[in-house]
């Protein structure tokens, strides 16, 4: 049988740390070696805090009501979280966003293939697009599988990695459909301040390029407002080409719910629904509900909004043309509204969001005690990802010493080379390594020593 090769190196890479660091049997292999310890997860990308129990019950609670599962939501995923996502943008600024514009996925891996296919022009064009590096491998991968030539940019500037706009616009072709930006950017978390994006969106719209924004980890932000790329778009009379990944799997720390989005032109999103109808059929039924929950709170902890417009007149706003062909969607909203407009369910996700957020500056503060280790960490942003050294290990086989740590320590570790070039490019710049560090501050703790126990060891083994 062939074996089925996406033709993008860092995802292959990844996928072979995969096969021994994720594989059920390596784990228990590890856990009969050291009954006593615990697989630690450094690396994973993955919020492993404990996520708002509010979100949670309100989503399996709504499970119960037939507007969720007497039906198939179709291709573009149900109607409540389609309108809760738009409502949401719509209400952070002028933006104008309706169900037309959402389209719901089981997550946003599967938001970035299905935005690859449906974003390629086909006909065997060799269509092409730019991507920093390092950054997420998937959506190198989702592009080239869709048939895109993909460049990698990494900054040529001191003291960062991702490439300014002028250095990304600069790699670009004549065939250049597609530029990747991701806030905050992963591994390294870095952003784009306004003016970059600003700058970015005015070369896009004069090369009518696509920008696809991927935001999965922008809401645990802990600086400030971020720039909304969308009003950016609007203002700058680019709207429609600018799509948007977004996903409470990170942010939230819910990647079981499998809930992703994307926000595009109509006709976009239409077409894309058309692909989805080939692998999805339906989104998750908790979707829905969780979105709702979700988008409405979110308006209003988002503190550096000014005189939000109320997100229930707007989802009801969204909604309100659908009441007749869809029963139960009145009854359900009502009950939702009262039971959201309570003081302790809001004041819950606010709280789990600050809680998240100590946690997040406790243990990127904490990697200073580590400095003998790990060296070269970015200026921390807000993201839940850093990119740092490890000078001990320069020069290893990088994928070998990676199922080492795993096999070893109990530690799972992605390296450099699963976000971008080739491993020949890492071995002349050093070992890089993201760390993730929405994790419980023991288990962090922990995890880093046991990273720093390996670093000398193998260092002493030469």
């Amino acid at each position: 049988m062939p074996t089925l090769e996406i033709p993008f190196a860092p995802w292959r890479f990844m996928l072979a740390v995969d096969a021994v660091n994720y594989a059920l049997d390596e784990q228990v292999g590890y856990r009969a070696r050291r009954p006593g310890d615990a697989i630690i997860n450094l690396s994973s990308g993955v919020n492993l805090t404990e996520p708002p129990w509010e979100l949670v019950d309100f989503a399996l609670g709504a499970a119960r009501d037939p507007l969720f599962w007497h039906d198939y939501d179709g291709p573009d995923g149900h109607l409540v979280g389609r309108a809760a996502v738009a409502a949401y943008e719509a209400t952070r600024a002028e933006v104008a966003v309706g169900v037309e514009n959402v389209l719901v996925t089981a997550g946003a891996s599967a938001a970035l293939a299905l935005l690859a296919r449906g974003l390629h022009p086909g006909g065997g064009i060799g269509a092409h697009a730019v991507l920093p590096a390092p950054t997420f491998p998937l959506a190198g991968a989702a592009l080239a599988d869709a048939g895109f030539r993909i460049t990698e940019v990494t900054s040529e500037e001191p003291d960062r990695w991702l490439p300014t706009v002028d250095e990304l616009t600069a790699a670009t072709t004549a065939d250049t459909r597609v530029v990747y930006v991701n806030t905050f950017n992963n591994p390294t978390g870095e952003r784009y301040d306004e003016a970059e994006l600003r700058k970015l969106v005015g070369w896009a719209r004069e090369h009518r390029v696509t920008v696809l924004h991927d935001t999965v980890s922008s809401d645990v932000a802990a600086v400030g407002g971020l720039p909304h790329l969308l009003s950016i778009a609007a203002e700058e009379d680019y709207a429609r080409g600018v799509v948007t990944v977004g996903s409470l799997s990170k942010s939230r720390a819910v990647p079981g719910f499998r809930i992703g989005w994307l926000i595009g032109d109509a006709d976009l999103i239409a077409r894309l629904a058309g692909f989805n109808e080939l692998i999805a059929p339906s989104s998750p039924g908790l979707a829905a509900p969780a979105l709702l929950m979700d988008r409405m709170l979110a308006v209003a902890a988002d503190s550096a909004r000014s005189a939000p417009d109320d997100p229930w007149d707007r989802l009801e706003e969204l909604l309100r043309p659908y009441h007749a062909v869809s029963p139960g969607l009145r009854g359900f909203l009502d009950r939702a509204g009262t039971r959201l407009g309570t003081p302790r369910i809001a004041n819950g996700l606010t709280g789990w969001r600050d809680s998240l957020r100590k946690t997040l500056a406790g243990n990127v503060a904490s990697l200073a005690g580590w400095a003998e280790t790990i060296v070269d960490a970015p200026p921390w942003c807000g993201d839940f990802n850093t990119f740092v050294r490890l000078p001990a290990l320069d020069g290893r086989d990088v994928l070998t010493t990676t199922h080492r740590l795993f096999r070893e320590y109990g530690v799972q570790t992605l390296p450099g080379p699963a976000f971008g070039h080739s491993t020949s490019w890492w071995r002349r710049r050093g070992y890089f390594l993201r760390l993730s560090f929405a994790l419980p501050p023991a288990r962090w703790q922990e995890g880093l020593a046991r990273l720093s126990a390996a670093c000398e060891r193998l260092s002493a083994d030469g």
